[in-house]
């Protein structure tokens, strides 16, 4: 390690939590010298860190504010999304590449595998994408896709879909084949009580265009 980190104020603060642990810039590890740790209380301490955090990324109101927020250069994403972002993990483009969107009920509730829903997107209202979007289901609890016959997991340009003739969309999640829906358009979910994640991605997003914009809600059928 050879970069001090003192052009990062926080990157600097870490650095100097970090010294008695042994860990120092340009200086050799030496197990010998290292400060004597509390293991079962560290564990304790990251793991409700790990579930506050996943908890507030299944937030509806913090995730909409994360979609225009995260996987920006350091000191451009505030510091409790960063957390958030190191917790659930950094594994997104960054932001001028693409934004990443939850599906929610309009009443900001988390969608729910006891249910089917409907996202419906008129030709007005289509993602602001460059190249194209991405509609992709996920179970909440592990983030993995949801196991089917058909594979399909997403909706879009890459993973199939069918525009209406009016040039917008309604994407079906449901445990069985919507009657009268073409098939690219449907995810499919086992009927259990599971909650489940929507994600939309957009692909390049307009700069312009994305801040006015906001997700279509997932609306809950047979109410």
């Amino acid at each position: 390690m050879t970069n001090s980190g003192a052009g990062y104020p926080l990157d600097q603060a870490l650095l100097e939590l970090y010294e008695p642990l042994g860990i120092v810039p340009g200086q050799a590890f030496d197990p010998a010298q290292v400060a004597d740790l509390d293991g079962d209380r560290l564990r304790a301490v990251a793991e409700e860190v790990q579930r506050s955090e996943f908890a507030r990324a299944m937030d509806p109101a913090t995730m909409k504010q994360a979609g225009q927020c995260m996987f920006q250069p350091k000191g451009d994403i505030p510091l409790d999304l960063l957390v958030m972002q190191s917790v659930t993990g950094p594994i997104g483009l960054p932001r001028q590449e693409a934004m990443y969107f939850p599906a929610v009920e309009a009443d900001g509730q988390t969608l729910n595998a006891q249910y089917d829903y409907v996202i419906h997107m008129d030709a007005e209202h289509m993602p602001p994408a460059g190249p194209f979007w991405s509609m992709t289901l996920y179970d909440s609890a592990n983030g993995f896709f949801i196991p089917n016959d058909r594979k399909k997991y997403s909706v879009g340009e890459n993973a199939g879909m069918q525009l209406n003739a009016e040039g917008g969309i309604d994407v079906y999640i449901a445990a069985e084949a919507p009657e009268g829906v073409p098939p690219e358009n449907w995810l499919p979910i086992n009927r259990k009580d599971e909650d489940i994640d929507v994600i939309l991605r957009v692909y390049v997003p307009d700069p312009e265009a994305v801040g006015s914009w906001s997700s279509p809600p997932a609306q809950r059928l047979g109410e």
